[in-house]
């Protein structure tokens, strides 16, 4: 992993090279005594930076939602689509929301409330449009894997050259 702008090339501690997961130490111990001799207030072995660069660089799919919410940012700043009202309140205040990662275009327009809402489960959208069918609602607390079909969809989108073999639902 590169090292940012601004950070340290060597343990902060000991002064020799960087642990591979960390952005400050060599080493969990070197983190630990740069703990017990400075204070509460240095900065954690793993960095948040490099957890989330790890994680990009294991999932294809995050990038892919990225690229999509930028293109999406993108088309709403040069005028090409425009906000709409929130399907459930008719709120003005609101976020874009895609149920298909390949197209910015299809986007239903949520107000944060709703939008989490959705995304707990307390509130369903079929088509775009608001359905309540408390039937098809999974309960808060139970184990709900992702949908296979949508994931492997979007890992094809993702790489084209992955298999259904190689994924791991």
């Amino acid at each position: 992993m590169p090292i940012r702008a601004g950070k340290p090339s060597k343990c902060v501690s000991c002064g020799k090279p960087l642990h591979r997961k960390s952005e400050y130490y060599c080493s969990v111990a070197c983190a630990n005594a740069y703990q017990k001799t400075v204070g509460d207030d240095v900065p954690a072995f793993l960095s948040k930076w490099k957890i989330r660069k790890r994680k990009q660089a294991e999932d294809p799919l995050i990038a892919l939602r990225q690229n999509l919410r930028k293109n999406t940012r993108d088309l709403i700043k040069s005028g090409v689509l425009r906000r709409g009202i929130c399907v459930v309140c008719g709120s003005r205040n609101v976020l874009p929301h895609h149920e298909d990662y390949r197209n910015p275009y299809d986007v239903i327009w949520l107000c944060e409330t709703h939008h989490n809402e959705y995304h707990d489960g307390k509130i369903a959208l079929f088509g775009g449009t608001l359905r309540w069918d408390p039937e098809r609602l999974t309960k808060v607390g139970t184990n709900v894997r992702f949908p296979e079909k949508k994931y492997r969809d979007l890992r094809k989108i993702a790489d084209p050259k992955a298999t259904d073999e190689g994924l791991d639902l």
